[in-house]
């Protein structure tokens, strides 16, 4: 919906790669006019050198300037000629800064360079999109072979229903009998000729097939699964993927899939459907799974295969996790927390206790200075990811999307909307009318934040350097650290992945990837570990 200001006005696109927002765009990219008498003569006199050099160096702020946000928006850095004075404009939902210490060189007329300091200018951050949450949904048409072959499927099928169900019952013949491979066959080809029910499932081949020892060796390898449900002993399961027992992750694998037996039998690669969710859960607890030519040798798969199957069963949890309540309601928490805490809340209409904490994540350090400088964490020490964890008496945890390591725990607070959320799920939450009340560490300062959106807030008292705490003082204090005692478990809960623990300081993985293994892994450990409060 447009704001007030924008109504009648013309309504664009913002240019930013991933910004997909079309309202009215106040801000534009700089267009750049050469200006007149840039070009200098022979038969000039000194002030007219000097007031031409002049124009050439402002001309050379201007070009740095354009350039610096476009290559923030993520478009090239430098415009190529046909599109040099395109007017491009963003939007005023992203976030700004004001660049400084900034400086540039230009070429002069004798050979030599001169260095041009660039004045303070207001650019947006440099950001990136989203990362990973659906896969693909197109596929591959194939050669023209291929095509030629799908329209005659077609064809057929829609002017000639018994010859077709002949045709399909030869070819499946020929797939059973090891005579034909439906990796030989587009997949396109294969879903319009309804032989995708093979997919993901591996058939005994025949006693009557002629093979030599070598090829039955190989085929029995081949189709062999390279994991067994009796191989999942309790101690196997716990040791890959840190859930109890076998059970225990086929509930929660149940739970990713809704209930769907489609979802939970569906593969995508030659695995069984038991090996994939094997693999999946193995790679996120990153104890056994540490290195991908590790992984290609347990599930005998190429790396893009493995790829492929991550991708899919992180899109499916991820799913899940909007699906899920953010919080657990107020009766919720009341009813499945540690009876201790009654004496303090009361379970009937008490306060409504939530707790905040952040953790870092480390990350290798980029070679852009600037990129050094917002993901550089002084209280870390290092380049890292932060990521904000909240946790509620009953022991819910609820993870907060990773931001770069520079962010300060109330900016986090701020830029998540996390305040927001909880408001608007105890607005809607019948149980209780009571807000949430924040439980922040010192580093937070977001009391106003939360009194502006109707909540209350508990941290630990200030006071200046050498002055010794009033009593009333230490014991509000203490309270509160009693309050928060468990919020440090809810981080170690976080932390027990150990493909989380290591980040991405000694690997290189996909940013996005990772935000959304931090998103999904924190949905997970709800379901793994007993409370802890």
């Amino acid at each position: 919906m447009s704001s007030p200001e924008s109504e009648g006005k013309e309504q664009r696109r913002c240019c930013a790669k991933w910004c997909h927002v079309k309202a009215y765009l106040p801000h534009r990219v700089p267009r750049i006019a050469k200006p007149k008498g840039a070009e200098g003569g022979n038969d000039m006199t000194d002030k007219e050198v000097a007031k031409l050099e002049s124009k050439r160096d402002k001309l050379r702020i201007k070009e740095f300037i354009r350039n610096e946000i476009r290559e923030r928006l993520g478009l090239q850095r430098v415009p190529p000629k046909s599109k040099e004075y395109a007017d491009l404009r963003y939007c005023k939902d992203h976030k700004f800064e004001i660049v400084t210490g900034k400086s540039t060189t230009r070429k002069l007329a004798d050979g030599s360079t001169k260095t041009i300091r660039i004045p303070a200018f207001k650019a947006p951050i440099g950001t990136g999109g989203k990362g990973f949450q659906t896969p693909t949904k197109t596929v591959n048409k194939g050669v023209s072979s291929d095509r030629k072959l799908y329209r005659h499927v077609v064809e057929t099928k829609a002017y000639n229903e018994l010859g077709y169900a002949l045709q399909q019952s030869h070819e499946m013949e020929d797939i059973t009998s090891r005579k034909q491979s439906l990796d030989d066959i587009s997949p396109r080809l294969v879903q319009a000729a309804g032989l995708d029910v093979h997919c993901g499932v591996t058939e005994a081949a025949p006693e009557n097939m002629q093979l030599d020892e070598t090829a039955r060796s190989k085929m029995e390898k081949e189709t062999c699964p390279c994991i067994k449900p009796n191989d999942l002993t309790t101690s196997e399961v716990k040791r890959r993927t840190g859930i109890q027992d076998l059970s225990k992750l086929l509930s929660y694998v149940m739970v990713v899939c809704g209930g769907s037996l489609e979802e939970l039998f569906a593969t995508s690669s030659k695995m069984t459907w038991l090996e994939e969710w094997l693999f999946y859960l193995e790679l996120k607890y990153g104890r056994t799974a540490g290195r991908w030519q590790d992984i290609e040798r347990m599930y005998k798969c190429r790396v893009k295969t493995l790829r492929r199957v991550l991708k899919r069963k992180l899109s499916l949890e991820l799913g899940t996790r909007k699906r899920w309540p953010m919080y657990a309601s107020y009766e919720e928490d009341a009813r499945f927390r540690n009876r201790s805490w009654d004496s303090s809340f009361d379970p009937l209409n008490g306060e409504r206790i939530i707790m905040h904490d952040a953790t870092g994540i480390p990350l290798q350090r980029p070679s852009s200075a600037e990129q050094q400088r917002a993901l550089y964490s002084d209280y870390y020490g290092t380049t890292c990811a932060k990521g904000g964890i909240s946790n509620q008496l009953c022991g819910w945890i609820r993870g907060i999307p990773l931001f770069t390591g520079r962010i300060s725990d109330s900016q986090m607070i701020k830029d998540s909307k996390v305040l927001v959320e909880q408001r608007t799920f105890s607005e809607a939450d019948a149980s209780s009318d009571e807000p949430f009340t924040n439980v922040f560490d010192k580093g937070f300062r977001n009391s106003l934040d939360a009194a502006m959106e109707g909540q209350k807030c508990k941290q630990p008292k200030y006071s200046k350097g050498d002055i010794q705490f009033s009593g009333n003082d230490t014991l509000y204090s203490a309270c509160v650290a009693v309050v928060r005692s468990g919020n440090e478990r809810a981080v170690q809960r976080c932390k027990m992945s150990w493909f989380l623990k290591r980040g991405c300081a000694f690997q290189q993985w996909d940013i996005g990837l990772f935000c959304d293994i931090w998103e999904a892994w924190t949905f997970q450990v709800n379901f793994m570990y007993d409370k802890f409060l």
